[in-house]
Formats: structure tokens, C-alpha cells, sequence
């Protein structure tokens, strides 16, 4: 696994702890750790132009690549973050998987949907 590919595993595992449920100084050091780890993955993320976009193509959108591409250029579009933004999650939704774009805004933790994690 890549240092981009660890970071972003970091960040999302930051992102699924419940900061309200902690005391204050715990809850200012998971903001401290997930400010600090999100700066890694935009640095570890960034290409020569600054423009390189952080999800890299899932193994089941191998063969669908030009495909996963557009679906996830319309999510940053969507999304209106930068393109070295963002953690790509899975959600279980009525028993089938679904990608999203995950990122932080401030405390809250924004999502935006990708495409099945199965392409049709």
C-alpha cells in the first residue's frame, strides 16, 4: 500500500469516530490528528500541477476505466472541492454497495455519491 493509500485509510478511519461523543481535550486532538492528516493526503496527493485527483480507479471499474472517470470527475464537479480532495468509501444501501467521495467540512464529514461499486 502506497503513503497516499495509508493516509487516506487514516482519514477515513479519523472520520468514522463520533467527536461529540468525547471530551473536550480529546475531542480537540481528534481535530488536531484529522486537520494534520488531511493536510498529508492533500500533500501526498498532489501531482506536478497540483491537479491530481486523490481516488484511485477501484479494482472492479478495471475494465470500465474511461467510465469511472467521467463518474468521478461528475462527483468532484458535484462535490465543488478540489480534485486532491477526497476518500473514496463504500455504503450498503438495501444490500448493494455504492462509492462515495468523502470529505471534511470543518466538524462535519460531507459524502458525495460516485456510482455502484459493481458497474452494470
Amino acid at each position: 500500500m502506497s503513503d497516499e493509500e495509508n493516509a487516506h485509510q487514516a482519514l477515513s478511519a479519523l472520520e468514522q469516530i463520533d467527536a461529540d461523543a468525547l471530551d473536550q481535550d480529546a475531542r480537540d486532538a481528534h481535530e488536531q490528528a484529522v486537520a494534520a492528516v488531511d493536510e498529508l493526503v492533500v500533500a501526498l496527493g498532489e501531482d506536478e500541477t497540483g491537479d491530481g485527483v486523490a481516488v484511485d480507479v477501484p479494482e472492479e471499474w478495471a475494465d470500465d476505466v474511461e467510465e469511472w472517470e467521467e463518474k468521478i470527475d461528475r462527483a468532484y464537479e458535484a462535490a465543488e472541492i478540489p480534485l486532491s480532495k477526497g476518500t473514496l468509501t463504500t455504503k450498503s444501501i438495501d444490500d448493494r454497495e455504492y462509492y462515495y467521495l468523502q470529505w471534511r467540512e470543518g466538524e462535519k464529514v460531507k459524502s458525495q455519491y460516485v456510482a455502484p461499486v459493481s458497474p452494470a
